[in-house]
């Protein structure tokens, strides 16, 4: 008979992100078949991530619940794409800010 080596104490199945926009506080969805098929909507870049895509992203990462939340702030569209993307790379990320990489320092002449 094999061995049976249970690991459920050391999973997460509790815990869901919330992102606090003003003072709105909206749960994300962080289970990985959800982030498997964000990341699979996801274009080269924020900037060819079609709009069919972004709202598709959307609709996978927050429930009914929360896109009422997120609606009811109003957002603009560029703001709107910016919190779903930003969302989606936090997450992706396990929490930490998506890394822009080093800052250039400017050349002393």
């Amino acid at each position: 008979m094999s061995k049976i080596i249970d690991i459920t104490n050391k999973l997460n199945f509790e815990e869901k992100p919330i992102i606090k926009v003003k003072d709105v506080e909206i749960e994300a969805n962080n289970d990985a078949t959800t982030m498997l098929k964000v990341v699979a909507l996801f274009g080269e870049d924020e900037k060819t991530t079609s709009a069919k895509n972004i709202l598709a992203i959307y609709e996978l990462l927050f429930d009914a619940k929360n896109r009422r939340k997120v609606e009811s702030l109003k957002l603009t569209m560029g703001d709107f794409i910016n919190f779903v993307m930003e969302t989606a790379q936090i997450i992706i990320n396990n929490g930490e800010e998506p890394d822009e990489g080093e800052t250039a320092t400017p050349a002393m002449t």
